[in-house]
């Protein structure tokens, strides 16, 4: 089973499933032979950023490795993707931190330019988004950055990017079982604007597999978990509420042979708005796995059941409770890009 790869922007194929690099942070040149095989089973679109320690230059050492390693045909169906981060508060990025964070990322991954620069800008009250857009489309323009895209923009706030000339290719927001606002309307309009969606978090940090079934809250607790996905399930009813839906997803899941996380993963793949899904793995141990979900469809009646067990959908855009201030997720955000 290859996974297939999808359109995400005119004349831009990328695998379905994106290979996320928030799993690779600290890891060396022994993670390539891993992200080789990811390459082998078709999974050739991979994710990093500015701020995930040595993400980049991964990436360029896998780029090289696979145009040593593997076909040029293969080899140059690899798409890696970034960012640019810019700070959660102070008076914002200049023209020249842009320049030279796009120049170091160019640096770092190799090749003529960057397939993908996605915007993060977390906190909307820091200053120069709209200029932010201006100078990567001089660099797009260069030559040195190939799409520019954004990440968990609502309307509103992308709006003002097109306005001002800037063409977003594509908008990367969570979606899962326990956060569904892209449906509400970042989904139709990236859609009249022809700019690509892509998901990411179909697990939700973890959230949505058979370790937390049964499990307690474990706030007020020493076991880990992620805050940002934890505060949405607050927002969608709680954990009571939760265990329910994972009690669902396991009685789904017994009658595939599956997981509740490939169950999770089958739903956001099949229903979710966006073209091309991000997933997590540290190493390609569990790639047969992750495949597994391409063997499957969930049935009129599989997804009945999970919709009457889902949480509460939240009405609000996208970015909406990342960008609350001090909430819980911002509060995490913050923590992590300073």
């Amino acid at each position: 089973m290859r996974v297939p790869q999808v359109d995400i922007a005119p004349g831009y194929p990328v695998s379905q499933l994106i290979k996320g690099g928030w799993q690779t942070i600290g890891r060396k040149a022994d993670a390539v032979d891993d992200l080789l095989d990811f390459v082998r089973a078709g999974i050739t679109t991979f994710e990093t950023a500015d701020t995930y320690a040595g993400g980049e230059a991964l990436m360029g050492a896998l780029r090289a490795a696979a145009q040593a390693q593997l076909s040029s045909e293969l080899s140059r169906t690899i798409k890696i993707h970034t960012r640019f981060t810019a700070p959660t508060r102070g008076p914002g990025p200049s023209a020249r931190d842009i320049i030279q964070s796009v120049e170091h990322s160019l640096r770092q991954i190799g090749g003529e330019r960057l397939d993908l620069v996605q915007l993060q800008w977390w906190n909307l009250e820091v200053p120069g988004l709209v200029d932010a857009g201006i100078v990567l489309t001089d660099l797009q323009q260069q030559g040195k950055v190939g799409l520019i895209g954004v990440c968990n923009f609502g309307v509103e706030d992308l709006k003002r990017l097109l306005d001002a000339g800037v063409t977003v290719a594509t908008n990367q927001v969570h979606f899962s079982l326990i956060d569904r606002r892209a449906e509400n309307q970042i989904a139709a309009f990236c859609d009249t604007r022809g700019i690509g969606l892509m998901m990411f978090a179909p697990l939700a940090g973890g959230f949505l597999s058979d370790a937390w079934l049964g499990a307690s809250d474990p706030v007020g607790t020493d076991r880990p978990f992620s805050r940002e996905f934890r505060a949405l399930i607050d927002t969608g009813g709680g954990w009571k509420r939760f265990q329910h839906l994972l009690t669902t997803l396991r009685a789904v899941a017994n009658r595939y042979n599956l997981s509740v996380a490939q169950v999770a993963h089958r739903w956001a793949m099949q229903c979710g708005p966006g073209q091309a899904i991000l997933f997590g793995a540290t190493t390609a141990d569990r790639l047969k796995e992750t495949l597994a979900v391409f063997e499957i469809s969930l049935n009129d009646n599989d997804l009945a059941e999970i919709e009457a067990a889902n949480l509460v959908r939240s009405p609000l855009d996208i970015g909406e409770i990342e960008r609350a201030p001090d909430s819980p997720m911002m509060r995490a955000i913050k923590e992590h890009v300073d």
